[in-house]
């Protein structure tokens, strides 16, 4: 057993085959069903990108076709703001069926920054997300509607989504239910 902390311990790790424990350990999201221990997942303004990235390209040679792999590199080039990139690594985590990657794609697309700006684009992407059963992609889906951001606002469909994300446990759509019930549509919730 190695006595290395920091970067030098992960240096050693990915040198012994842990690339992908690494990946999951630097770059995992606390609302990513995927991830493996969602006791031990880091926020996005933690996340050291650059570690991240080359722990997370080594766990997608080791395994090409885990989508967590994909949408954590994802995150960790949306952490350093290389848009491109991230959209890259998440497309193919959507395509390996991550709801959570699709959410990320719908935030990309609605923020606009180093990356092309569509609120049309944006709301489709948190549809795909919602209907993949992510909760965090039926809150987005419901800020959406709520907002009218990428179409016309429907009160009605934002209260559903809102309700089904708050039933999971999303406790900022129940806040974004209350405000919708009290002042209609409008209320200026964002999934970001």
């Amino acid at each position: 057993m190695t006595s290395l902390i920091g970067p030098a311990a992960a240096l050693e790790e990915l040198r012994d085959g842990g690339a992908i424990q690494m990946c999951d350990r630097l770059a995992s999201a606390p609302w990513d069903p995927d991830a493996p221990d969602l006791q031990h997942t880091v926020a996005f303004q933690s996340l050291r990108a650059s570690e991240a990235i080359a722990a997370c390209r080594e766990a997608i040679d080791q395994a090409p076709r885990l989508r967590r792999l994909h949408f954590q590199l994802g995150r960790s080039f949306d952490r350093l703001g290389a848009n491109q990139d991230a959209f890259q690594a998440y497309q193919r985590a959507a395509d390996l069926g991550s709801g959570a990657a699709k959410v990320n794609i719908g935030i990309l697309f609605r923020q606009g920054r180093r990356f092309e700006k569509n609120d049309v684009k944006a709301r489709s992407w948190f549809l795909d997300a919602a209907k993949s059963g992510i909760p965090e992609g039926m809150y987005c889906y419901a800020t959406a509607l709520d907002n009218g951001i990428g179409g016309l606002p429907d009160v009605a469909s934002a209260k559903l989504w809102y309700a089904k994300a708050a039933e999971r446990g999303t406790a900022k759509a129940r806040d974004a239910l209350v405000r919708l019930e009290i002042d209609g549509a409008g209320t200026g919730a964002r999934c970001d």
